[in-house]
């Protein structure tokens, strides 16, 4: 498994956590005896979704004023773990360039929701970036 698809595994682990209301830690545990993951990815997938989970007040904050227009309900759930996931990358790891964060939660949106959803998640993360690029380090 690449990181591509060890983020293919962290979004639908925090898709399912939204999808099922229950705690990220079973749907991963879940997830992690239905397919077989390396350590380097299960520490990966580990770190995002909790991270995402320990900071998701932060991150959905950064959606609401990004979005303008959108309340977070509006927001499908699968765009909204698809944001989440990105953000979370962009703000807490120092390892992946912000412009690799986006284009992968973009693709994300594609491939399960539409290729219009696709520029609404580039517009909103774009927007984050340019709005926040002077007060973070990133």
């Amino acid at each position: 498994m690449g990181r591509k698809e060890a983020r293919n595994a962290a979004f639908t682990v925090l898709y399912q956590t939204e999808i099922q209301k229950c705690p990220a830690s079973e749907v991963l545990e879940m997830y992690y005896r239905e397919n077989k993951v390396g350590t380097k990815d299960k520490e990966y997938i580990n770190d995002v979704v909790e991270g995402t989970i320990k900071n998701i007040e932060q991150i959905d904050s950064f959606i609401s004023k990004g979005s303008k227009s959108w309340s977070l309900s509006r927001i499908s759930k699968i765009d909204k773990a698809a944001l989440r996931l990105a953000l979370y990358e962009i703000f807490y790891r120092e390892d992946i360039p912000d412009s690799i964060s986006i284009f992968e939660a973009v693709e994300l949106v594609k491939q399960y929701d539409s290729e219009e959803a696709g520029g609404f998640v580039n517009g909103i993360l774009r927007g984050i970036l340019r709005t926040n690029k002077d007060t973070e380090e990133k």
